[in-house]
């Protein structure tokens, strides 16, 4: 099957914590032009059969995804894993262990907050519903208005550093990239510059056993930091992915599906892997 158009292998559902479900997600995608895509929530798999049948029934090519919100040397290390076996019992139970600490997380922040007099009430849902994370309550703090966007409640309270931020405890990258291959899945460093230390950046590319890198992402802002992670990939004969790492909020960039798609034919190396 040969796809043309745009895909998007990076995106957010409200299985995590993105906005839109994922049938909403898809019929979205559908009306920018993308061709195919991948669900990548955060630490879970829930959402992947309702993209699945959206994907199909509006003809679109469909890679089943997750990110891992691992931690190295105190810096955040997110990882990719694409084609992985949805019913692969370590996999679902080591992303049931992240799911939780997220959740005693998020009570540690509100309790913060409400210390700092913002009484911030956000509903915990059920386990096996949606996980749940900081971008749940950034936007509890907008719809209460106490900041104006999403991007400022990370900026001034609950963002690495700032006075609300709880730690959580992750898997480490080299877990998560285990985690990945034995679960028959292809493991890819997600936004390689989001990590803030090339250097750390690097040194993981070179000792873990990757597959991939996120070369196309909205965090490469200029074409020479596009460039630099090109020539990283191909130096190192990576998979080359990219997606807009969509979650559907206000005053997060992009805030449509439309404003940042990646052409078919940059990925499609590794697309042909998935028979696309």
């Amino acid at each position: 099957m040969s796809m043309r158009g745009f895909a998007d292998l990076h995106i957010h559902s409200s299985y995590s914590d993105g906005v839109y479900t994922p049938g909403e997600l898809a019929a979205m995608a559908k009306a920018a032009g993308i061709t195919v895509l991948a669900l990548t929530d955060h630490d879970t798999l829930k959402g992947l059969p309702e993209m699945k049948e959206a994907a199909a029934s509006l003809g679109m090519g469909f890679i089943p995804g997750v990110e891992f919100s691992a931690r190295w040397e105190n810096r955040q290390v997110h990882v990719l894993g694409y084609g992985i076996d949805q019913h692969n019992a370590l996999l679902l139970e080591r992303l049931a262990d992240v799911r939780n600490a997220r959740r005693n997380r998020l009570e540690k922040i509100v309790k913060r907050l409400r210390e700092m007099g913002m009484y911030v009430d956000i509903p915990i849902p059920e386990e096996g519903h949606r996980a749940v994370g900081r971008p749940h309550i950034a936007r509890a703090l907008v719809e209460q208005g106490y900041v104006r966007t999403v991007q400022e409640a990370f900026d001034k309270y609950i963002g690495e550093g700032k006075p609300a931020y709880r730690p959580q405890t992750k898997m480490t990258p080299p877990e998560a990239v285990m985690l990945i291959h034995q679960a028959g899945g292809i493991a890819v460093q997600a936004h390689p510059e989001e990590i803030g230390d090339r250097a750390l950046a690097l040194k993981l590319l070179g000792a873990l056993a990757y597959d991939g890198l996120e070369v196309y992402h909205p965090s490469a802002k200029e074409k020479a930091v596009e460039d630099f992670w090109l020539q990283v990939a191909k130096d190192r004969n990576f998979l080359i992915t990219g997606g807009s790492d969509y979650h559907g909020n206000a005053g997060r960039f992009p805030e449509k599906l439309a404003d940042w798609r990646v052409p078919v034919e940059n990925v499609q190396v590794f697309l042909r892997r998935f028979d696309l």
